[in-house]
């Protein structure tokens, strides 16, 4: 009968424990009760895309998102789920403005 291999324990290792992850306090729960009735609500009073409405078409939102974003909301005190900062947007749109926050900074 094969054996379970002895645990190997290295004290310069942080040991992480299964689905157990660091959390920060500028981090925002998007699996939350709040945020995803929030997002239901805004999504039913606006549910056109805001960027497809300013080109001249008619897109179904389906994603609500932040401006600014809500960890630099949480960092500057304010609320992440005032709707004044939400919008809603499709999804192309929604990966366009997450693809340029993302590398905003450049490549050096």
């Amino acid at each position: 009968m094969p054996m379970k291999p002895k645990k190997i324990v290295r004290p310069w290792v942080k040991e992480h424990k299964p689905f157990e992850r660091e959390r920060h306090s500028t981090d925002f729960d998007y699996n939350g009760r709040k945020w995803r009735k929030l997002r239901l609500q805004v999504l039913e009073e606006k549910p056109l895309c805001n960027d497809c409405k300013a080109e001249g078409v008619v897109t179904r939102a389906t994603v609500v998102d932040h401006e600014p974003t809500a960890k630099v909301l949480i960092s500057k005190g304010l609320d992440p789920y005032d709707k004044q900062y939400l919008f809603p947007l499709c999804k192309k749109h929604h990966n366009a403005k997450s693809g340029r926050e993302a590398h905003a900074g450049g490549m050096g």
